[in-house]
């Protein structure tokens, strides 16, 4: 299980998870439940030495292979970044014509969709969709000679093509903040109010959902990401996963968000671990 967290603004993304993952299943003949939480899982991933990253959430596991191990399996015959960069520089020095390298974020997600649907589909084809485990994943980043970045989304088994989310409008940049996974404690914090309270008051004042989406919309609280500084974006991701890691520690039910949490920010040029797991013996 997880919580993931990407704040856009102008000077660039911070992405940010927590790392506990729960393994269900059954023992015996007693009733499917969790088996296992693990607290140590990288569901922030950096994609080579690209400008770009990636969150996870949903299923930690595609059979017996960690989710973070497909993503590393295909960047690994990902050509490296600062070597073509290079390999242009030296050709240029030497007189030779020579193209720069190109690559985009929309490439890069989609060949990343192919790779894991094609061990998700080994693994699950075989059962009805609806029993088949969910996986969420966001490609995020700066394709090259762009200064805005791009965010692709697709979510297995229901929602497999590319999803662009936060586009652009009209050439300006839409700054904002999503969150994925086990998010209700950030949607009550944040919008003021719980998703299941719409459904409940519309159905008992015999209302459209709509309605009262309206009448609570006033209580989300008014965060200005346009003109927020890269410090404070990485402050705000770090909260709402705190949020959220708070929420399942102490509220009756299995700790299902927890451990260190990761964050690392993405400017055009640059991925930077502002904070991330190491391995160590505890």
């Amino acid at each position: 299980m997880t919580v993931c967290v990407l704040v856009k603004v102008s000077e660039g993304l911070v992405l940010a998870a927590d790392s506990t993952a729960a393994i269900e299943g059954r023992v015996g003949t007693e009733q499917p439940g969790i088996l296992k939480t693990y607290d140590h899982v990288r569901k922030l991933s950096h994609i080579k030495d690209y400008p770009i990253g990636t969150l996870t959430w949903g299923t930690a596991l595609v059979g017996a292979r960690s989710v973070e191990s497909l993503i590393k399996e295909y960047e690994y015959g990902l050509p490296s970044l600062r070597e073509e960069e290079e390999k242009a520089r030296l050709q240029r020095r030497e007189g030779k014509e020579c193209e720069e390298f190109q690559y985009s974020v929309r490439e890069i997600a989609g060949d990343l969709l192919v790779h894991i649907q094609q061990h998700y589909d080994a693994e699950f084809g075989t059962q009805p969709v609806e029993s088949r485990p969910f996986l969420g994943l966001l490609v995020t980043g700066y394709s090259s000679g762009q200064f805005f970045p791009e965010h692709w989304l697709f979510q297995l088994p229901n929602e497999p093509e590319l999803k662009n989310i936060r586009p652009d409008k009209e050439g300006k940049p839409d700054f904002g903040a999503h969150w994925y996974g086990l998010t209700d404690a950030i949607v009550r914090l944040h919008w003021g109010r719980d998703e299941r309270a719409i459904g409940l008051l519309a159905e008992h004042f015999k209302v459209p959902e709509q309605e009262i989406h309206d009448v609570l919309q006033p209580l989300q609280y008014p965060v200005s990401f346009a003109g927020m500084p890269l410090q404070d974006a990485i402050d705000y991701a770090d909260y709402l996963i705190n949020v959220a890691i708070g929420r399942f520690r102490f509220v009756i039910g299995a700790p299902l968000c927890g451990g260190e949490i990761d964050v690392a920010v993405i400017t055009p040029k640059d991925f930077t671990w502002v904070q991330r797991k190491t391995w160590k013996v505890e």
